[in-house]
Formats: C-alpha cells, structure tokens, sequence
C-alpha cells in the first residue's frame, strides 16, 4: 500500500508540474522579469563573445527584440550544446535561441518555431589541403560539433560518395576547438553551418568554406528556435515575433548586419514537422 502510493503521488505531481509549464510557460516569464535562452557563445555571427566578454550575434540581437516586445529583460544563458536539450528541460533557460538546425531528430524532443536563418551546411578546409570538393576528403580526418546533424551528414555523404575518412568523425564541442584542430593538421575538413564557416574564414585568410557538396542532398535545412514540447503559447508567442519582424523589414536589417545579405524571402513560414 505505501509503494502504491509513493508512486500515485509521485505521478500525481508530475502531472501538475506538466500541466502548470503548460498554462504557465509564457507568463512566468512574464512575472519574473526575463526571458532566459539557450546558445553556446562560440557561433559567430550567432553568438559569441566581444572584447569586453559581452555575448554578442545576430541571436543576441533577435532574443533582446523578443524579450523587449513581451516587456521582459532577455538573458542570454551560455550553455554546453552537445547537452542543450537536457539543460531546456531541466530549466536551465526558456527556449533555445542558439543558431539551431531543425531536425527530425531534435524534433523528438522539442517543438520548433517557424524558420529565421537558412542553415544549408557546409565544409571548411585549410588552403594547404588542397581539398577543392568533398571527394578531396577522401583518406583524411574529418570533423564535425558534437550533437549536431553533421555527423549524420557527413557519414551519409561518405557511404553515397564513396569517400572512406581516414578514422572516425572526429567531434568537438565548440567550433573554437575544431578550427585549432584544423590549423594544426588533425583534421582536413570541418563540417557545419556555410553561414558560420564563411565568418571563420574571413576571419583566418588560411580557411576555404565551401557549399555542402553532396549532391543537394542536404538542401531546406533551417535554423529555428526550439522550445520544450508543452510549451506551445511561447512558441506562438516567437514566431507571432518572427512573422513581424520579417513584415517590417527588421529581419532582413538584422540578416544584413551579422550575414551581409538577406535570407528572408526564402525562409519557410511555417515550423518544420516531422
């Protein structure tokens, strides 16, 4: 009887801590004050850190623009990403608002807001490889973030292509520790958004970024902010935001200041489903 009960109650409570983030997710944000958002600081131009140690990014800039229009204060919560779903449900922070692909996979776990930047992948070489296409891989070391799709892509592109990578897929939890790696030999190529890799190598005149060479096969990937499964009223709420900030031109301006051009015509307005 005392077992039964333990665990009658224990899901007694489970339901009502659901029930209550599922009435409550929107304005218990409201009531404290801050909307908290997910993102690893090591993403330029989404986030990252300044000189004076301030995140700073094209999601910076949108999470402030959201935070502002429900009158709240937005705080950037600067996270590990390869354990970012678990640190969201856990309530570390809201939402996640951190240059996110949309995945089938992710999309398990979370619900997503309609798309606000093009995340079509793609590979960063050093000039000294003299890798020019994705075949140029062939034998070498590859590698890609922890937890992202990449890993998957690249291990397609690899069985469809024929290519064999000298190794495993090498995996690093931040972009900073991928590009050292690069600079010294350890890997050949480096896979991720085309977005972020064109930052990299504008910054390291030694990088070549380079479009997803696999045949399109990886063609519609978008990034989207992710939020937990009941949390339905603040996803409203965000792509509510979104759909005005595209109307008023404000997207576009932010795309052009952190990208050098505009994604919005092209952008789904609707959220991916799986």
């Amino acid at each position: 009887m005392k077992t039964w009960y333990s665990l009658a109650f224990g899901a007694a409570l489970s339901v009502l801590a659901t029930s209550a983030v599922q009435a409550d997710a929107l304005e218990e944000i409201k009531a404290s004050g801050e909307l908290k958002f997910g993102l690893e600081a090591q993403y330029r131009p989404f986030e990252f850190r300044d000189e004076n140690n301030n995140i700073v990014g094209y999601d910076i800039d949108l999470g402030n623009a959201f935070a502002a229009s429900l009158g709240v204060k937005a705080v950037p919560v600067d996270t590990n990403w390869s354990t970012v779903l678990e640190s969201l449900y856990s309530g570390q922070f809201n939402m996640i608002l951190g240059g996110m692909t949309a995945t089938e996979v992710r999309y398990e776990k979370v619900n997503f807001s309609v798309p606000y930047m093009d995340a079509a992948s793609g590979l960063l070489v050093t000039k000294a490889s003299g890798v020019t296409d994705f075949a140029g891989l062939a034998g070498m070391a590859v590698g890609a973030g922890a937890g992202t799709p990449q890993i998957d892509m690249l291990t397609t592109c690899s069985t469809d292509k024929g290519v064999a990578f000298d190794g495993d897929i090498q995996t690093f939890d931040n972009d900073a520790l991928a590009y050292e790696a690069l600079a010294t030999g350890r890997i050949a190529g480096y896979a991720s958004s085309i977005v972020s890799l064109l930052e990299a190598s504008k910054a390291n005149p030694d990088l070549v970024a380079m479009p997803w060479n696999c045949d399109g096969a990886f063609g519609g990937s978008w990034t989207a902010a992710a939020f937990r499964k009941e949390d339905d009223s603040l996803r409203a709420a965000f792509d509510a935001f979104i759909a005005e900030m595209a109307a008023s031109g404000e997207l576009e301006a932010l795309q052009i200041k952190w990208f050098g051009q505009s994604f919005v015509a092209a952008l789904p307005t609707t959220a991916p489903t799986w």
